[in-house]
C-alpha cells in the first residue's frame, strides 16, 4: 500500500465525495484525507500514480497526482 495525493479540480459536493470515496474502497484502498475546499484527496492504494488516477476517472472526475 502506498499514499498517493491528488487535486481533482470538479469535485465540488458532499455527493462527489461519496463516489470518490466508495471507488477508492471497492479497489481496496482508503481515503486518508478529502477537503472539499481545496480539492485535496490523500488516499492509500496498492495502485500506481497513473492507476489511481484512471480509478477517478472511471468514477466521472479529473485527478492531478501532486
Amino acid at each position: 500500500m502506498r499514499e498517493i495525493t491528488m487535486k481533482v479540480p470538479d469535485m465540488t459536493c458532499e455527493h462527489c465525495e461519496k463516489r470518490i470515496r466508495d471507488a477508492v474502497v471497492q479497489a481496496g484502498g482508503t481515503v486518508k484525507e478529502l477537503d472539499l475546499a481545496s480539492k485535496k484527496l490523500v488516499i492509500t492504494i496498492d495502485m500506481t500514480d497513473t492507476e489511481a488516477a484512471a480509478l477517478l476517472d472511471d468514477a466521472g472526475y479529473d485527478a492531478l497526482i501532486v
